[in-house]
């Protein structure tokens, strides 16, 4: 069952942008788009009818001490019809754009980011982390971020030493952790997630073309298919060196590419053996999780698109969608890794880059 948006609610979107605390009016907002991505801090537009006060000789909004570069955003969008299905991003006012016109009305526009971005620009002294797992780094991170560690998975593996580089910021090195074990990090709202992604999970929504699937541009590429990874490294605590290795099996989600064997077969895909120099693992657990997380990445990008419907705040990277009747190639369970949410006098449309689930 497609869970579609239409009718009157194509047209009528609700969204709230709030200012430390004081509401923008709706009238004053022209359009608004939110662009949320797996790999950087989801990044938000708002532009403002702008309006010039001939008895203060001040613009409405430019002239307004609350929009600074800094001040804190709250933006909630979807319908007034289904408000349990809203969607909300925060973040901080980092640019300032005007626009002036003698002809029409003038507008200011806002661009801003959520609270990730500050992470960007943060890095702290600290640059060992001794007998602690991966995930009691990142839930410390967050804490010194003021960020709640409540979307954290444990990670179980205990390290003897969790080294940072030399001025490594708190997001990249965050991101850095993450992916060694192929999990997510991003933000939402005043949370941090570090978690593994959720793309063995069939999703709740379904796009059928010419019903809720505006347009649907998918491509298929073999070139970088792998069937093996082999991480050779070294294991301390034995002091010898580890072989971690992962095949195409393993990582399979029972979701995804029924065919994939077949794929894997004509395009003659490889082993392929990773040497990290001077690399330390604790043992062959971490090893293996790392040549997973590697054969994952080589493999996602087999079938990627990029899809457009009718706006829906329920869209959001880091879930699972269905694609139906674009082909037995192309039909299938589909990963979120970025949504753009465009709110204007066309109505609001929401713009999806996916990737098939493996």
């Amino acid at each position: 069952m497609a869970d579609g948006i239409s009718g009157f609610d194509i047209y009528a979107p609700v969204f709230n942008v709030t200012l430390k605390g004081k509401d923008i009016p709706r009238e004053s907002i022209s359009s608004m788009e939110i662009d949320e991505n797996l790999d950087t801090p989801a990044k938000f537009t708002v532009s403002l009818n702008e309006i010039f006060d001939i008895n203060t000789q001040k613009f409405r909004w430019l002239d307004d001490p609350s929009i600074s570069p800094g001040t804190e955003v709250t933006i909630t969008f979807g319908y007034a019809s289904k408000p349990g299905k809203q969607s909300l991003i925060k973040g901080k006012i980092k640019g300032i754009n005007s626009g002036f016109v003698t002809t029409g009305p003038s507008t200011l526009t806002l661009e801003g980011y959520d609270y990730s971005h500050d992470m960007q620009k943060k890095n702290e002294q600290k640059l060992s982390y001794k007998k602690m797992t991966y995930s009691d780094v990142v839930k410390e991170i967050a804490n010194d971020n003021n960020l709640k560690p409540k979307k954290i998975d444990d990670t179980k593996i205990k390290q003897e030493d969790i080294q940072r580089k030399h001025n490594e910021k708190d997001y990249d090195f965050v991101k850095r952790l993450a992916n060694q074990l192929g999990f997510e990090f991003f933000v939402r709202g005043d949370e941090l997630y570090f978690r593994e992604p959720k793309d063995k999970e069939k999703g709740n929504v379904t796009f059928i073309l010419q019903n809720n699937l505006l347009s649907f541009s998918p491509r298929m590429t073999t070139a970088n298919l792998t069937n093996e990874v082999q991480l050779h490294a070294y294991d301390k605590e034995k002091k010898e060196p580890i072989l971690g290795t992962a095949n195409i099996n393993e990582i399979k989600s029972g979701i995804g590419v029924h065919d994939l064997d077949q794929i894997m077969a004509k395009s003659k895909s490889n082993i392929v053996q990773i040497r990290l120099e001077g690399k330390v693992v604790k043992d062959e657990k971490e090893a293996k999780a790392i040549a997973m997380a590697e054969l994952k990445k080589r493999n996602q990008t087999l079938i990627e698109g990029t899809l457009e419907s009718y706006g829906d705040p329920q869209l959001r990277p880091g879930m699972t969608v269905n694609i139906e009747k674009v082909g037995q190639r192309f039909s299938g369970a589909y990963y979120v890794k970025s949504a753009k949410h465009s709110i204007g006098e066309s109505g609001y449309k929401t713009t999806l880059e996916v990737r098939r689930c493996l």
